[in-house]
C-alpha cells in the first residue's frame, strides 16, 4: 500500500515537473528566449565579441559563464518565490527581466562549449543533465503533456490569434474562455 501511494506520489510529482518543463520550453524559450538569442548571434558586434571570447583562457570562460548562470538561476528561484507568496506581477516580471541574460548566456554557452567541457566535472554535469532531460522527453507522461499542449496551442492559434485587431482584446478573450474551461 505505501509502494502504490508512493508510486502514485512519484507519478504526480513527475506529471508537475514535465508540465512545468513544457511550459517553460514552449512559452519561455520558444517565445521569447530563442528569438532573443537568435538576434543575439546575428549582431555584427557580437561576432566580434566571439573572436574575443574565443581567445579567452578556459578558466576566466568558466568563471564568466558560471557567473551569469547562477545568477539568472538563482532569479528564476527568487521569482518563484514571489509568486508562491502571492506577488505574481513582481515574480513575473523578474523572471521575464531574467530572459535577457539567460539568453545571452546560453548564447555563450553555445559559442564556447568546446572550452567548457574540456573540464571533467563541467562535462560529466552536462551530460548528466541533457541524460536527464532526454529521459524526461522520453516518458509516456511527457508525449501526452506536449500532445496536449499542442492541441491546445493550435486551438488558441485558430480560436483567438488569427487576423487584425488588439492584442489586449485577443488576450483576454483567452483569458475569459480558460477560466471558462476551469469553471466546468
Amino acid at each position: 500500500m505505501l509502494q502504490t501511494f508512493l508510486r502514485k506520489l512519484g507519478h504526480v510529482a513527475l506529471t508537475f515537473l514535465v508540465f512545468v518543463y513544457i511550459i517553460f520550453e514552449e512559452l519561455v524559450w520558444e517565445t521569447i528566449a530563442k528569438p532573443i538569442y537568435e538576434f543575439l548571434h546575428s549582431l555584427k558586434i557580437l561576432q566580434h565579441v566571439e573572436v574575443l571570447i574565443h581567445k579567452l583562457h578556459r578558466t576566466i570562460l568558466l568563471i564568466i559563464f558560471l557567473i551569469l548562470f547562477i545568477q539568472v538561476e538563482l532569479l528564476g528561484f527568487v521569482a518563484v518565490a514571489l509568486v508562491a507568496k502571492g506577488q505574481a506581477v513582481s515574480g513575473v516580471l523578474l523572471y521575464l527581466g531574467k530572459i535577457p541574460v539567460g539568453a545571452f548566456t546560453f548564447w555563450l554557452f553555445r559559442i564556447s562549449k568546446d572550452k567548457l567541457m574540456t573540464f571533467g566535472w563541467f562535462k560529466a554535469s552536462y551530460d548528466f543533465v541533457m541524460r536527464v532531460i532526454d529521459k524526461i522527453k522520453a516518458s509516456e507522461i511527457y508525449q501526452d503533456i506536449k500532445n496536449r499542449a499542442k492541441t491546445i496551442k493550435s486551438y488558441i492559434k485558430a480560436n483567438f490569434l488569427q487576423g487584425r485587431g488588439n492584442i489586449k482584446e485577443k488576450i483576454k478573450k483567452i483569458y475569459q474562455s480558460i477560466k471558462e474551461i476551469f469553471k466546468k
